[in-house]
């Protein structure tokens, strides 16, 4: 009797964190921005569950220009449940898995708008795969994110270490279950950080 009610005690109280949570609009944390022209823009994003790939899409509607998903050669596997249990080790042993996404014209592109779901705080391993398999000296990378109450947490740090000769403009953090309405949030980011002209 008293495991049960526990047991829903905890359900109610993990229903009302995500009920809580999901009303929080989408942080815009500062940072560098664009003066003058953003030049060529690549939006690049890996997504598991489709949130991130939600916003990215946002973006591509106000931007235009490139956009391309990072994919890995071995897929993560469909459930929540089995990912929770892969991603702890591979952020721990800092491992980049081999990626089937290949950008060959990534010189041409001054700009990179990119973005990750958040794991365990971290850049998800497959996009730091990415961002480490280019000289992206002298860019500019505009970090988007999407999470379950943590913000960027250390993703925005990891994109600097992993690319320590860009500059990094502002960030955007979205919870995923405000992925789809997140439209508003997005334009006014692309606005502060000058990829987006307020007209």
């Amino acid at each position: 009797m008293y495991k049960k009610s526990f047991l829903s005690l905890m359900v109610m109280l993990l229903l009302a964190t995500t009920s809580c949570s999901s009303e929080e609009p989408a942080a815009i944390e500062p940072g560098g921005t664009i003066s003058g022209d953003a030049g060529k823009t690549l939006i690049v994003y890996f997504s598991w569950g489709g949130n991130t790939r939600t916003v990215a899409n946002h973006i591509h509607d106000l931007v235009g220009g490139d956009i391309v998903e990072v994919e890995t050669v071995v897929p993560y596997p469909d459930t929540y449940e089995e990912v929770t249990q892969i991603a702890p080790g591979e952020l721990e042993s800092d491992y980049r898995p081999e990626l089937k996404t290949k950008v060959e014209n990534m010189d041409e592109y001054d700009t990179l708008i990119v973005g990750t779901p958040i794991w365990g705080g971290h850049l998800t391993p497959a996009m730091k795969s990415f961002l480490a398999g280019y000289d992206l000296s002298g860019k500019s990378i505009a970090p988007f994110c999407t999470h379950g109450g943590s913000g960027t947490a250390q993703s925005v740090s990891d994109i600097r270490s992993v690319c320590p000769n860009s500059t990094i403009l502002g960030s955007l953090a979205v919870y995923g279950s405000q992925a789809e309405n997140s439209r508003g949030d997005v334009e006014k980011w692309l606005e502060q950080i000058g990829i987006l002209k307020n007209n």
